[in-house]
């Protein structure tokens, strides 16, 4: 297992017996760390029809095979990133030479909030130990835009009865999470026109990533004289960030024909201690408030009314209806 030696054997004649034969010894190899390995030539005794030499024996030869194995891993970079939504990726892991005894590795995830692995642990075998071990890494989703988040595969050190590799530890594997969330504002259209005679229309508004601290939206009319908005202001926070809230938008009325007037509500940028979020700006949201005047006179009483030819009087009003 670590030597040869060839020819299997010399032979001398009375013609060649001071003619020095040569043997070749080859090294064998093999897949342990089993360092430089002494073995011997050893050599036969004659055989021969002459007595001087039967049976004498020569000198066994002395050899040392050197190693050309060392312990250690072979690991692959990472097939790609893994992704929120539940993207996965892979690396490979092996030995890089054959163990005495099992070889396991265990396997975690240096951030499960961002991904996490399979198997928890690799084992190699004097049988496999070369047959690269498939590890696969499945990105976590959260609701927050943090970006794309660097983590590690984090590889234990290994436990094995085999002393050249008990304790060695192979290189954690680098992964990078790529982000799905964008910091913004989901806001539906209104619901209809708000009308003078104090109808009222409806919009919702949410936000699209959870934030890391309260966000905070002004609200305000473009037209008071038009339309009303309540709340002043809605708030979220990092439980009810994805609950849509509901404004409230009430026409106001006047007595002018002026017919349907386009106002807006004004979406203030928002306040926050979260960075991804503060001083961003929803869309205003239009609106039109529906008239509900006409032109017209209005006199009253018309019937009824009664004089006397001694200057008696009567009245009767007359007032424009807008």
């Amino acid at each position: 297992a670590e030597g040869t030696a060839g020819p299997s054997s010399v032979t001398f004649t009375s013609a060649n017996w001071n003619t020095p034969q040569t043997v070749t010894i080859t090294g064998v190899d093999d897949f342990v760390v089993d360092g430089a390995v002494a073995y011997s030539i050893v050599t036969a005794a004659a055989t021969s029809s002459d007595l001087n030499y039967s049976g004498l024996n020569a000198s066994d030869v002395s050899v040392t095979n050197t190693d050309d194995d060392t312990a250690g891993f072979n690991v692959s970079a990472i097939s790609k990133n893994t992704t929120e939504p539940g993207g996965t990726a892979t690396f490979t892991i092996r030995l890089t030479s054959q163990p005495t005894a099992n070889v396991t590795v265990g396997l975690t995830s240096s951030n499960t909030a961002e991904g996490t692995v399979s198997p928890s642990s690799v084992t190699f075998t004097s049988a496999n130990w070369s047959t690269p071990q498939t590890v696969t890494v499945t990105g976590v989703d959260d609701d927050l835009d943090d970006g794309n988040v660097a983590y590690s595969i984090v590889t234990a050190p290994a436990t094995s009865g085999d002393a050249a590799y008990a304790g060695l530890n192979p290189s954690d594997v680098a992964v990078t999470n790529a982000d799905d969330d964008t910091s913004g504002f989901g806001l539906s259209t209104i619901s209809g026109n708000t009308t003078e005679s104090g109808g009222t229309a409806t919009f919702s508004i949410a936000l699209t990533a959870q934030p890391t601290a309260n966000v905070t939206v002004g609200l305000t009319s473009s037209n008071t004289a038009e339309g009303t908005v309540s709340p002043s202001s809605v708030t979220f926070t990092s439980a009810d960030w994805g609950t849509p809230q509901t404004v409230t938008v009430t026409g106001v009325d006047d007595f002018l024909i002026d017919g349907a007037v386009a106002y807006t509500i004004v979406t203030a940028a928002a306040t926050s201690a979260d960075t991804n979020y503060n001083g961003a700006n929803p869309a205003d949201v239009p609106v039109t408030n529906t008239d509900n005047d006409a032109s017209g006179i209005t006199v009253t009483p018309t019937p009824g009314l009664t004089t006397t030819e001694a200057g008696g009087t009567a009245t009767f009003t007359v007032v424009l209806t807008s």
